[in-house]
């Protein structure tokens, strides 16, 4: 099941609509950046709303984890400017 697929459901069981915003990018074409993510098995960019479910966990996972290892290296960075002054 895709992450579109799924929210369509949601949207059947909860009787509430889709906000706005998804709908559009679920929906278009040429979705915003922040709605792509880039599939190292296919070479290109895929919507998130494309993906399977379990897909998208892991990149999210995958991605969540690169961010906290580039803060983690610019926080040991800070601290090294820190003890040297």
């Amino acid at each position: 099941m895709t992450l579109s697929e799924y929210i369509q459901m949601e949207k059947l069981i909860h009787g509430r609509e889709i906000p706005a915003d998804i709908l559009y990018q679920m929906t278009s074409d040429n979705p915003d950046n922040e709605y792509m993510y880039y599939s190292e098995s296919k070479g290109s960019l895929v919507s998130i709303f494309d993906m399977q479910i379990h897909h998208f966990i892991r990149a999210y996972a995958k991605q969540s984890q690169a961010d906290n290892n580039v803060l983690q290296e610019k926080l040991s960075e800070i601290k090294k400017v820190l003890e040297v002054a």
